[in-house]
């Protein structure tokens, strides 16, 4: 991976700009950053951002609903858009030579939306739709289930929302939310690909410039809980989210956690693949990830088994959580690192990945890394980092959310 020159330059309204040339590729990605997630929501409103970031779209500036999203799709744009715990994001990819324009169209979007009352109907049906169609994807329900049982309020609040509270919104306080979070102070706005910095800048100088505002306060956090929920449901499925706490991003130890993660779950020769699905026939899908959620680390697993089983499943996969402290074969690890290298190269070739990955850097880190940076950290890890990161952020603390005929009981390791 050669590396490409990385240019941020901030604005004295405070917006940041972070691009990066990527020479061998004729496409452009872009990532806007706003500090305007699920955890800002008002209290009894949970999902008035995900409605928000739907109506942004249904007129702009001079431009309906319709003439707005012709223009967008006429510059072959692939959007993509969404709404986590602190932030909202919004960008897409596209040819090179149409960046220009579609940022231009993003500054309507972001600063002139027209949030016509006569679209908000609409945008909150599609939140509703959004969360009943969760009845026919229980593994991302229990995952928003156990989230909210492990990070503290507000930062557990379910992405989606909640339906009480989404029946209750009403257009004058989704305009009002737009008014109390979009802000040029703690906006970035992440460009890569065939992009040139100098130009980039003038232009988004001249679309954002003059953008005022300041940036909402950041919701305090708490200590994690430890909680457990059970939700009936007389299928023939079990479905378990666990989770516990682990580094954030900007620790030391991260990718030792990552790495983690993958001799875990890194595929079919994995541990919990091996040990809880192949050698047992405990369960039809088992699997675990290191993510950061809204600044936590930590580790999230996943389960889907019978009830006659279940119980013995989960038992078996948090004895393989502690049991990755006893020792880590050569060909585990790198095996693990194999996989985060595949992936961060992957990256590398995707304008609109490494804009995304850009942001996330800057938003969490205050800085951007080059990819040659984070590939050294992957490789630096050894079997001791591993083993060192699990003692000292041993599995336990577990957060616990089960959907099935009836609630597990949740294993204590040590």
């Amino acid at each position: 991976m050669a590396e490409e020159p990385i240019s941020i330059h901030k604005y004295s309204n405070g917006l940041t700009l972070i691009a990066e040339p990527m020479a061998e590729v004729s496409s452009a990605g872009f990532v806007f950053l706003l500090p305007a997630g699920v955890a800002h929501d008002a209290c009894g409103r949970t999902g008035s951002a995900n409605v928000l970031a739907e109506h942004l779209f249904r007129g702009a500036g001079e431009m309906d609903n319709r003439a707005l999203n012709e223009r967008l799709d006429n510059l072959g744009l692939h959007r993509q858009s969404s709404v986590s715990c602190l932030y909202t994001t919004l960008g897409g990819g596209l040819i090179a030579d149409n960046l220009l324009e579609a940022l231009r169209l993003h500054a309507d979007v972001i600063r002139r939306p027209q949030l016509a009352a006569d679209q908000f109907e609409t945008c909150q049906q599609l939140a509703l739709q959004s969360l009943d169609s969760l009845k026919d994807d229980p593994r991302q329900q229990v995952s928003l289930l156990v989230r909210e049982r492990f990070l503290p309020y507000p930062f557990g609040r379910p992405t989606v929302g909640k339906r009480e509270d989404l029946e209750q919104l009403t257009a004058a306080e989704v305009r009002c939310a737009y008014g109390e979070r979009f802000s040029p102070a703690g906006t970035v706005l992440a460009v890569a690909g065939r992009v040139d910095f100098e130009q980039i800048k003038a232009a988004v100088g001249e679309y954002f410039g003059d953008w005022e505002g300041s940036r909402p306060a950041e919701p305090e956090k708490g200590a994690v809980l430890s909680e457990t929920y059970h939700q009936q449901n007389e299928g023939a499925q079990v479905h378990v989210g666990l989770m516990y706490p682990s580094v954030a991003q900007e620790d030391r130890g991260y990718y030792a956690a990552l790495t983690a993660a993958g001799i875990l779950s890194g595929g079919m020769g994995s541990r919990l693949f091996t040990e809880v699905r192949e050698k047992r026939g405990l369960c039809y899908a088992v699997g675990a990830s290191h993510r950061v959620v809204g600044g936590y680390g930590l580790v999230q697993c996943y389960l889907g088994s019978s009830p006659e089983k279940a119980q013995e499943a989960l038992d078996v996969m948090v004895g393989e959580l502690v049991k990755l402290a006893e020792g880590v074969s050569s060909e585990e690890l790198e095996r693990a690192k194999t996989g985060l290298r595949a992936s961060l190269i992957m990256m590398g070739e995707s304008s609109g990945a490494r804009a995304a990955g850009c942001v996330r850097d800057y938003y969490y880190l205050g800085r951007v890394r080059p990819l040659e940076e984070i590939e050294a950290a992957i490789k630096a890890v050894s079997i001791e980092d591993v083993i060192e990161h699990v003692r000292a952020h041993a599995p336990q603390g577990f957060a616990v959310a089960t959907i099935g005929p009836k609630q597990l009981k949740t294993p204590v390791a040590g």
